[in-house]
């Protein structure tokens, strides 16, 4: 089964103690909604260790791909024709500021390596491919999505590619942020 995000309170509970006596203890209680997917999830007793998770804005989420529209917008018209769609040029930022997934591969001959690299491109339009006589480095963005990428981890990627592109398009560092989805 795979675990499941579950929602807890932090709740000051009375138990009963050894003696008898109520004592007053701490402890992370599942929202109801989330009761019956906690007992199946964890069972009775038994240690977990818990990580805190902050939630990603979907205002933030929705700001920086406005702010990276209009930066797509704006390139300069002697770079443009690089990235055919927004979409290859957000991969293309998160590739170079160091957002990426990395595999290697060193096969038999230059001609599997040509292969893989087709192959590989046929796969995936916006992997970085790099054929090195036998060797084939594939660099893939990794995904922002909300479910692949904590709080974290979107804002830095968020801040290293509106960086980059503010920098190619030639505008003040965070002007694309403030200015998001006010494009004429």
């Amino acid at each position: 089964m795979k675990a499941q995000p579950i929602v807890f309170e932090w709740k000051a509970l009375d138990v009963l103690g050894e003696g008898g006596e109520v004592v007053q203890t701490w402890a992370m209680v599942p929202v109801p909604r989330y009761q019956n997917v906690a007992r199946r999830q964890f069972g009775d007793g038994g240690e977990h260790i818990m990580e805190e998770s902050a939630e990603r804005s979907r205002a933030s989420h929705s700001a920086y791909f406005a702010a990276l529209h209009d930066l797509f917008q704006s390139i300069p018209e002697n770079i443009a024709a690089r990235w055919p769609t927004e979409t290859h040029f957000r991969r293309w930022l998160l590739i170079e500021t160091g957002w990426f997934e990395e595999k290697e591969f060193d096969l038999l001959s230059e001609k599997h390596a040509r292969a893989l690299g087709n192959y590989i491109r046929i796969e995936d339009e916006y992997a970085r491919i790099a054929i090195r006589g036998t060797k084939v480095i594939i660099r893939r963005a990794k995904s922002q999505s909300l479910k692949a990428m904590g709080a974290a981890d979107f804002k830095q990627s968020k801040k290293d590619v509106l960086d980059l592109a503010e920098q190619m398009v030639g505008v003040p560092r965070g002007a694309a942020i403030k200015n998001a989805g006010h494009a004429a």
